[in-house]
C-alpha cells in the first residue's frame, strides 16, 4: 500500500478560560479547588495524546467535581469530546457535543456553542466527512470569544489545520499551523511546541518544500528530546522517515521508522504504534522484503482491531494480501485484499477502494497475473472516473454558487443605489416649487449615475465570467505537467464522441518501472521524469492532438483517425521520444522507456463503433501486454472480430487468448533498441 504518513495529530492544548460567566462564589463551592482541577485536566489532556480512551474515561469522573456551567466544567467537556473523537469513538463524542449545545441554549453561551461545533467537527472528520467538518470548524472559530486564551485558540487552530490537510488544502493548513506555532511557543508546553512543528513539517513535505520541512522537524526533534516526551519523539521520527524516503535515503527511512515504533511503545501510544508498524510494512513491501512485511502487517491487524481503527485494519489486510501475492500465493493474497476493499466499500470510502485496486493491479502484474492486473486496474479506473465526475459536478456547482453570490451582491449594491436616488428624488419633489431647477439637475445626474452603474456592472460581470472561465481551465490542467487532466478529457469527449461513440486513434502510454524510479531516486526525481515525458510528447505530437495526464505515470493521447502506417509511425516516434536520451535530474541522469497500447476506432474489420470508455479499456489491455512482454514496446490492435460491444468486452478481458485464437490481430513495435516491426 502507499506510505500511510502521519499528519501528526496534535490533540489539544491544556487549560484555559472559555467563558467569563463563572463567578468566584461558584468556584468556591466546587468540591475541589479550581486550580487543582485545571491542572488535572491538563495532565489528562497530555496523557490523552497517547492514550485517548483512558484519559477520556478519567475525565468523565473528574467532571463530577466541577461546578455546573463553570470554566472547569466547560474545559473538561471540550477535552473529553476531542479525546473521544481521537479514540475512534465519534458517537460518544457526539453525546458530549449535545451536552455543550444544551449548555449554549440555556446559558446563551458563545463559548459553549463554539466548543460544541469543535467537538462535532472532529467527530465528523473521524467518520470521513471532511467537507462538513471544515464548514463547522469555520463557524466554530467565528463564534470563539475574542477573549479566548492562547491555549483555547490553539486547540481550534490545530483541529482545523488537520481537517484542511486531510482535505488536500495545504496552503490553508500551513497558514493555520503557522498561527498555531506562535501560540504554542507562547504557551510554552514542550509537547505542543514539538508536535505543532512536526505537523507543519509534514504539510511542507506534502507541498514539496523539503528544506523547510527538514528545518522544522529538526527543531521538533530537539524540543521533544529535551523534554523526553516519547509520544512526541515517535511522531517526529515518523515524519523524519517520510522526509528521508523523499530524498531517497532508504536505510535512513528504515532506521527512523523503527525508532518511531520504539518511542510509541515507550509512550504507550498504541494507535501511533499501529500506524508506524503499517508504515514500516509498506517500506518492506516496497523494498521486496515480503516475508518481513507480512510479519509486521500481521502484528498491525489485531492492534488496529483492538483500537477500532478501521483505516488501520484495511491497510493491514491489504498489506498482508500484497505480501502473499508477492510470494506467489495469489488466491490467498487476493482474499485478504478483497476483505480490505469490502470494508472500504461498506464505509463508503471510494478513494480507499480505488487506491487499493491500483496497488493490487501493480502487484498482480509483478507476480505475472496479467489478467488479474487488468481487471483490478479497470475497476480502479472506473471508480476513479466516478469520483472525478462527482468532483466535477461539485466544482461546477461551487463555481455557479460563487457567480450567483457575486451577482446578487452587485444587484443589491445597484438596488441600494437606486433606492438612494429615489429618496433623493422624493426630497427634491418636496422642494419642487422653490427649487425646480435642482430637481431637473438631480434627475439628469441620476440618469448619468444609473448609466455609469449599469456599465460598471456589465464590466464586472464580464470580468467575473472571464475569471470563472480561467478557474475552469485551471481545474482541467494537471499542475505538474501542464497537460489536460481527466476532467478536461471528459469535456472533450462530448465533442469528439457526440453520439457517445469514439472516432479516432487512441494511445495509452505508461512509463516503465516508474515505481522503481521513485523508490531508487526519490519522488522529486519521479516528478522530473513525468514533466520531461510530458514535454517530449508535446514536441512529438501536433498542437491539435489531445494529450492527457491520465493518472500516476500514464498518459493518454487521442488523435483524429489516421491510416495504419501513420499510426505505427506515430507510435514509433513516441517510443523513441521517451527513450531517446536519459532524463537529467539534480543528482544525475536515468534511462527511461515507455510501453504503449493503441487502436483506431471504429475498429476494423467490422467497423464496430464503441464508447470512449470501452476504447480505453481495450488499449489499456494492449498496453499491459506490452509491459508483460518486456516493456519498451507498443502493441497496436489492428483487427478485432467483434459483432457488438458485449463480445468486445469478452475479447478485451482475455486479449492475449483472443490473439492466439485469431480473433484479434496485433502489431508489435519495439522501442529504440530495434526498429523492426512484427505484424501478427
Amino acid at each position: 500500500m502507499p506510505l500511510r504518513a502521519l499528519l501528526v495529530a496534535v490533540c489539544l492544548a491544556c487549560a484555559g478560560q472559555c467563558e467569563a460567566a463563572a463567578t468566584a462564589a461558584s468556584a468556591a463551592s466546587a468540591s475541589a479547588p479550581a486550580a487543582t482541577l485545571r491542572a488535572r485536566i491538563a495532565e489528562l489532556e497530555h496523557e490523552g495524546d497517547s492514550r485517548p480512551r483512558q484519559a477520556a474515561d478519567a475525565l468523565a469522573t473528574l467532571l463530577l467535581d466541577t461546578v455546573p456551567f463553570g470554566d472547569e466544567r466547560l474545559e473538561g467537556l471540550v477535552v473529553r469530546g476531542l479525546l473521544l473523537a481521537s479514540a475512534s469513538e465519534p458517537e460518544a463524542a457526539d453525546q458530549v457535543a449535545q451536552s455543550l449545545e444544551e449548555w449554549a441554549r440555556t446559558r446563551d453561551s458563545n463559548a459553549a456553542a463554539a466548543a460544541a461545533l469543535l467537538v462535532r467537527a472532529r467527530a465528523l472528520a473521524q467518520r470521513g466527512n471532511l467537507q462538513k467538518a471544515d464548514a463547522l470548524l469555520s463557524e466554530a472559530m467565528a463564534r470563539l470569544p475574542v477573549g479566548a486564551t492562547p491555549l483555547m485558540r490553539l486547540r481550534y487552530l490545530q483541529a482545523h489545520a488537520k481537517i484542511k490537510d486531510d482535505s488536500g488544502k495545504l496552503e490553508d493548513a500551513a497558514r493555520l499551523l503557522h498561527e498555531a506555532l506562535t501560540l504554542a511557543d507562547q504557551v510554552g508546553a514542550a509537547w505542543l511546541r514539538a508536535e505543532v512543528r512536526a505537523s507543519l513539517a509534514y504539510v511542507f513535505f506534502e507541498a514539496k518544500q523539503l528544506e523547510r520541512a527538514n528545518h522544522l522537524n529538526a527543531e521538533a526533534l530537539e524540543i521533544a528530546s529535551r523534554a523526553q516526551d516519547f509520544t512526541a519523539m515517535g511522531r517526529v521520527h515518523n515524519v523524519q522517515g517520510i522526509l528521508l524516503d523523499a530524498s531517497g535515503d532508504t536505510e535512513g527511512e528504515r532506521r527512523e521508522m523503527q525508532a518511531a515504533i520504539g518511542y510509541a511503545r515507550r509512550g504507550g501510544a498504541k494507535s501511533d504504534e499501529s500506524l508506524y508498524l503499517a508504515n514500516l510494512a509498506d517500506f518492506y513491501l516496497k523494498s521486496g522484503q515480503y516475508r518481513t512485511a507480512l510479519t509486521l502487517s500481521e502484528q498491525v491487524l489485531p492492534l488496529a482491531r483492538e483500537l477500532k481503527d478501521v483505516g488501520g485494519e484495511t491497510v493491514a489486510l491489504a498489506n498482508i494480501g500484497l505480501a502473499h501475492i508477492s510470494m506467489n500465493k495469489l488466491e490467498l493474497g487476493k482474499r485478504y485484499v478483497d476483505e480490505a476493499i469490502q470494508i472500504d466499500e461498506r464505509r463508503g470510502s471510494s478513494t480507499g477502494v480505488s487506491a487499493t485496486l491500483a496497488e493490487l493491479g501493480h502487484y498482480l502484474e509483478k507476480a505475472g497475473d496479467i489478467a488479474g492486473a487488468v481487471t483490478a486496474l479497470h475497476r480502479h479506473r472506473q471508480i476513479a472516473d466516478e469520483i472525478l465526475q462527482r468532483d466535477q459536478q461539485k466544482a461546477i456547482v461551487e463555481l455557479q454558487e460563487r457567480f450567483d453570490a457575486e451577482r446578487r451582491a452587485k444587484d443589491l449594491a445597484l438596488l441600494n443605489r437606486e433606492n438612494d436616488l429615489k429618496s433623493e428624488q422624493l426630497r427634491q419633489r418636496d422642494l419642487q416649487q422653490r427649487l425646480w431647477w435642482m430637481l431637473a439637475a438631480a434627475f439628469a445626474l441620476s440618469l448619468v449615475l444609473l448609466t455609469l452603474l449599469y456599465r460598471r456592472v456589465r464590466r464586472s460581470n464580464r470580468a467575473l465570467e472571464s475569471t470563472n472561465h480561467q478557474l475552469l481551465v485551471q481545474s482541467e490542467r494537471d499542475p505538474l505537467t501542464g497537460l489536460a487532466n481527466r476532467r478536461h478529457f471528459q469535456a472533450a469527449m462530448k465533442q469528439l464522441a457526440a453520439d457517445g461513440k469514439l472516432s479516432g486513434t487512441v494511445f495509452l502510454i505508461d512509463i516503465d518501472h516508474f515505481k522503481r524510479i521513485n523508490d531508487a531516486h526519490g519522488h522529486s526525481a519521479g516528478d522530473t521524469v513525468l514533466a520531461e515525458m510530458a514535454r517530449r510528447l508535446r514536441e512529438t505530437l501536433r498542437e491539435q492532438d489531445l494529450i492527457v495526464r491520465w493518472g500516476g505515470e500514464e498518459f493518454l493521447v487521442v488523435v483524429r483517425t489516421l491510416p495504419p502506417e501513420q499510426v505505427e509511425a506515430l507510435a514509433r516516434r513516441m517510443l523513441g521520444a521517451m527513450a531517446g536520451t536519459p532524463v537529467r535530474y539534480d543528482r544525475g541522469a536515468m534511462e527511461v522507456t515507455g510501453s504503449i497500447g493503441y487502436a483506431t476506432f471504429p475498429i476494423e474489420p467490422t467497423l464496430l463503433a464503441v464508447s470512449w470508455e470501452r476504447a480505453i479499456n481495450l488499449v489499456d489491455t494492449a498496453m499491459y501486454l506490452a509491459k508483460a512482454h518486456g516493456r519498451n514496446r507498443a502493441y497496436g490492435v489492428r483487427l478485432l472480430h467483434a459483432r457488438d460491444e458485449t463480445q468486445l468486452d469478452e475479447i478485451t478481458r482475455s486479449l492475449e487468448g483472443a490473439w492466439n485464437e485469431g480473433q484479434v490481430a496485433l502489431t508489435l513495435l519495439q522501442g529504440p533498441t530495434s526498429d523492426m516491426a512484427v505484424a501478427a
